[in-house]
């Protein structure tokens, strides 16, 4: 994966961001253009998620315009893949998990899963942006979500896919470009929580089960169904997701054909059978289980999706663990903030 560094103010760093990874948000924009024809409303949808950005997060916004400006792509391209689900809810993807003690302390880690014809590429990022606190994240290339990121005083989080049945007009703050903000702002678990929870800055996107942790030992899960957001598995020892939400009351809240849920649940039930892990070496064996086709390692055909790649975040080290593809057979390269 392309490892991209950015500092100075929100354009600053979108413009580098945009031209050290141009090559792959060019590509990402030919994979993703046919995803959108299914939103004939553009000019609409545009003008609603600008209204937002610039009434919640303007700094934001000019991140986008940067990252647009710096790969030389369209701004409503890049707008459209922070703020629309493209990818719909035909596959389970991502297993979150979260280890509170350890030799290394809290881990917080994950597979990211994708379809099987899928090629979307990903980059990494390390930032130091003017106003707020340096950081280290995941994603596609061309996004500025702030799910699957740590920053350098010791926030960490993973997420799963999961959907959301609720109503969530356009005129919000995507969840993920909220968090991103929060992760540059916050410095434990507790605020956070709190931000996601503000009714000052409505919600909306896709919906996700979310894994934080704080180098102070602290974690948690949030059901994100989102507007909705509530909190559970609060300082468990070892928690985990598979693309379900299990607060009480939300089960269903999700977005899943009936004819997947056996799978993400054959796979919940799966973890749960596992050896508990006491450390890392125990995570890694998680993350690269492919002993069962709904295990958390997926290498297609029967385990309806493959494993894009494998992160961990040590939030007490200041280290973030990523294997590109499989974490079976390709090693972790380790980043520090």
């Amino acid at each position: 994966m392309k490892f991209v560094e950015c500092r100075g103010s929100a354009a600053e760093m979108g413009r580098q961001y945009g031209e050290s990874a141009r090559s792959e948000i060019r590509y990402a924009e030919e994979l993703w253009t046919p995803h959108f024809r299914k939103y004939p409303q553009r000019p609409y949808f545009m003008q609603e998620a600008c209204a937002a950005l610039e009434r919640y997060a303007p700094d934001v916004l000019a991140e986008l315009k940067g990252v647009a400006d710096g790969a030389g792509v369209a701004f409503s391209f890049i707008l459209a893949i922070n703020y629309v689900d493209t990818f719909g809810p035909e596959v389970e993807r991502c297993t979150p998990l979260m280890l509170r003690h350890s030799p290394d302390g809290i881990i917080v880690a994950k597979n990211n899963d994708a379809g099987e014809e899928e090629k979307f590429p990903f980059v990494i990022r390390r930032c130091v942006p003017d106003k707020g606190i340096p950081f280290i994240q995941v994603t596609y290339a061309g996004w500025i979500s702030g799910l699957d990121m740590m920053n350098s005083e010791g926030l960490a989080n993973t997420h799963g896919s999961a959907g959301s049945i609720f109503p969530r007009p356009q005129r919000r703050i995507d969840i993920r470009l909220r968090i991103y903000e929060l992760m540059k702002q916050c410095r434990n678990i507790d605020q956070l929580i709190y931000g996601l929870q503000a009714p000052d800055f409505p919600l909306t996107g896709k919906g996700f089960s979310i894994a934080v942790g704080d180098s102070r030992g602290e974690c948690a899960f949030i059901d994100a169904a989102v507007p909705n957001v509530v909190v559970r598995d609060r300082n468990k020892e070892f928690s985990w997701s598979t693309n379900i939400y299990e607060t009480p009351g939300m089960e269903n809240a999700d977005m899943r054909p009936v004819e997947l849920k056996p799978f993400y649940r054959a796979r919940n039930r799966y973890i749960a059978e596992c050896p508990a892990p006491v450390d890392l070496g125990g995570i890694k064996a998680i993350l690269s289980d492919h002993s069962v086709p709904h295990a958390p390692c997926r290498h297609g055909k029967e385990a309806n999706a493959v494993t894009a790649w494998s992160m961990y975040c040590l939030p007490e080290k200041g280290i973030v663990g990523v294997a590109d593809n499989n974490p079976c057979c390709n090693p972790f390269t380790e980043y520090s903030i």
